[in-house]
């Protein structure tokens, strides 16, 4: 029994320095690039740092004054966008849902919708709350859309 060791630091031992491995890791380009991608889609800081071995105060720091109005998944083009929505609306989604998980606007999901072939009565009952954000943005998008003169395909013989 007396040959068990443990492999717990003792008194004399010093825990590692654990400041140059997260400045060494911070001055990776890839690193914060992915660091970014992750939280980008919506993972949290503190998880970030534990899978990136990065200084959790600085991937907070990154969180919080990375341009957030920029931080959004692209797709690859309004075809997928389009068959995206469908397939959701298909499944039973609501407009909101389609809406945060495509990262695309109210209007856009419902022309989409309306390009597929579904009417505004049939997504009446899976649109969002009168007050909510989304809904307001959709009004205001449609008036503008109404305000603005249509443009006519130019006639070629007169």
């Amino acid at each position: 029994m007396n040959n068990v060791e443990c492999n717990s630091l003792t008194a004399d031992q010093k825990t590692p320095d654990l400041e140059r491995l997260f400045k060494k890791r911070r001055r990776d380009e890839s690193v914060v690039k992915t660091a970014k991608t992750l939280l980008v889609h919506g993972m949290t800081a503190g998880k970030v740092a534990c899978l990136l071995r990065l200084d959790p105060d600085f991937v907070a720091e990154l969180a919080k004054t990375w341009n957030p109005r920029f931080r959004r998944v692209s797709h690859a083009n309004q075809y997928t966008a389009k068959r995206m929505a469908r397939m959701y609306y298909e499944s039973g989604a609501l407009l909101a849902t389609i809406c945060r998980d495509l990262q695309l606007p109210l209007y856009t999901v419902v022309a989409h919708l309306k390009a597929e072939g579904v009417t505004e009565q049939q997504m009446a009952d899976r649109m969002p709350e009168n007050d909510d954000p989304l809904l307001v943005a959709y009004r205001e998008t449609v008036a503008r859309k109404q305000a603005t003169p249509k443009r006519r395909s130019p006639r070629l013989h007169y």
